[in-house]
């Protein structure tokens, strides 16, 4: 039989990405997660969360952050 452990975290621990809670009770749909992908983010995740794109042509567009409801490109340097 599973733990309490295995069980409770089977979904989170298997799903693509990070999950980060600020508490063990925080439900999953307002914590701010990790993902990865190709294309610009389209999700609907929790303010926070981070989105690094795999098919970036420069640092301009590698990295998101999910602020205030939309997903806003942070600037990166490019050589």
């Amino acid at each position: 039989m599973a733990s309490k452990f295995a069980y409770r975290y089977r979904k989170p621990v298997a799903s693509v990405g990070v999950g980060v809670r600020t508490s063990a009770t925080e439900d999953d749909a307002s914590a701010p997660t990790i993902t990865a992908g190709s294309g610009a983010p389209s999700a609907a995740e929790a303010n926070g969360s981070l989105y690094m794109r795999t098919d970036a042509s420069n640092g301009d567009d590698a990295l998101y952050a999910r602020i205030g409801g939309a997903w806003v490109a942070l600037k990166g340097e490019t050589a």
